[in-house]
């Protein structure tokens, strides 16, 4: 008998998560309270569709593995392909005061690739796939209610209500698998049925977006699609990116108790000279706004830890930012959406059915190297001196890392890591430490110029 799953939320979380059940063969209803648009649109459940995406390479990967087919949905749509060997020239990313070498070709240009469309454009497009398979309803203008627990410890399906009628109906399920975001209701509908909530972990960043979807008819004088900047300081963060149809995205971060908001497009362009390269800048003092200017707050971060659960009922997962929701300044939250499709998809294939615990042991082990990069930077508490110096060194070797991204090798091992290509700990890969090494040598080494010694300054 085919077993049934229903999945809470239609965003990417969930429509990805539907694409993992219904390749295992489950019949899925998708359930979302908005009523779904027919074009790629703004609605209400994704207040951060107005701003800036930026999807990790290793998050484009692997949502052509779940749903093949969509990249090349995206480019006929009028997407952007950044996928060439002299990448640096189309991108410009900083993340504090180290710049990246942009003027080599990177050795392996398939593993970074990118594509630039707005958010509505790449929910619509997945959401075209998904309710395509045969085995896939999508119930939207639909409130999800209360689990239902129809054997002890176990969840057997969830009541639903018709936003437009009033009615409730009871569907059953084999599997709930809980993507409705931030704002999912799981700890509270669990301990309606006697169980604890999950033990949770947050940090407060306290930050804002203000984006503006806007038009640069010379948007050909310069070849970069993708400007990414994030200071050390916090100041003059923000972004700019090419979208479909000649349109871009503008965004600028800051933090929620910083100077009042930018109404109008002109205060935008004020921010945007902050982190805008220069010789962008005057193609940007000619563009033109099509929007007005989107605001989206966000506290923080926070990981339900059901990992930790002492008792968990069978029948019920969460995936996405109902599970764990990041920073999103660091632009990994739809990437690792899909990783946690991907787990998903692997326990069904490895087991043809999901264990709670271990489903959520493995997501710990995808999550807890990325919730650590997260953690706001600041003072931290002594743990005495081998704890002390343990930190120091490895603050020195971060920065003597950063220092030598003018070497290639280096600039594309950061690039790979930063889009989870690679794990952090391929940093330090015998190579890459040669390369540092060698680049400060050289930076070191006394040369002779107008008949004095100096140095070559980094």
């Amino acid at each position: 008998m085919t077993e049934h799953s229903v999945v809470l939320g239609a965003g990417i979380a969930g429509l990805l998560a539907a694409a993992a059940l219904a390749d295992a063969g489950h019949d899925v209803t998708v359930v979302e309270r908005d009523r779904l648009p027919d074009t790629p649109s703004q609605r209400r459940g994704t207040p951060q569709g107005p701003h800036l995406h930026s999807l990790l390479s290793r998050g484009w990967q692997t949502i052509e593995e779940l749903v093949p087919g969509l990249i090349e949905d995206l480019i006929t749509a009028g997407g952007h392909v950044l996928d060439d060997a002299h990448l640096g020239a189309r991108m410009h990313i900083q993340n504090g005061r180290y710049a990246f070498n942009r003027t080599d070709p990177v050795a392996d240009p398939a593993a970074l690739a990118n594509y630039l469309v707005t958010r509505p454009l790449l929910e619509h497009a997945l959401r075209r796939r998904v309710m395509a398979l045969p085995n896939v309803v999508v119930r939207d203008g639909h409130e999800v209610g209360e689990f239902v627990a129809g054997h002890p410890d176990r969840v057997t399906g969830i009541t639903v209500h018709d936003r437009q009628t009033g009615a409730t109906q009871t569907l059953d399920a084999d599997l709930v698998v809980d993507a409705t975001g931030r704002a999912s209701r799981t700890p509270l509908l669990l301990e309606a049925l006697h169980y604890d909530r999950p033990p949770q972990r947050s940090f407060t960043v306290r930050g804002v977006y203000y984006s503006q979807q806007i038009t640069i008819p010379d948007q050909d004088t310069f070849p970069e699609r993708l400007v990414l900047v994030i200071p050390s300081d916090g100041a003059g963060r923000g972004g700019l990116v090419a979208c479909e149809h000649d349109t871009w995205t503008l965004t600028v971060a800051a933090h929620a108790d910083e100077n009042a908001p930018p109404a109008t497009f002109a205060e935008m362009l004020t921010l945007a000279q902050e982190f805008v390269p220069p010789h962008i800048q005057s193609a940007l003092r000619g563009a033109a706004p099509l929007s007005d200017v989107a605001v989206y707050r966000y506290p923080g971060g926070t990981w339900h830890r059901y990992d930790r659960c002492i008792r968990h009922p069978d029948g019920l997962l969460v995936v996405g930012d109902a599970l764990c929701c990041l920073d999103p300044i660091h632009g990994q939250g739809v990437t690792m959406a899909a990783r946690h499709a991907q787990v998903l998809r692997t326990h069904l294939r490895d087991h043809g059915c999901v264990d709670p615990q271990r489903f959520y042991q493995s997501l710990a082990d995808v999550i807890a190297p990325v919730w650590a990069t997260n953690q706001p930077s600041g003072p931290t508490p002594d743990r005495g001196v081998k704890s002390r110096v343990r930190r120091d060194v490895l603050r020195w070797s971060r920065r003597k890392i950063l220092e030598a991204a003018g070497d290639i090798v280096v600039t594309e091992r950061l690039v790979r890591i930063l889009n989870m290509v690679d794990p952090p700990r391929r940093l330090l890969d015998p190579r890459v430490l040669c390369r540092v090494a060698a680049y400060h040598f050289r930076q070191a080494r006394p040369v002779r110029k107008l008949g004095l010694w100096t140095k070559v300054l980094a």
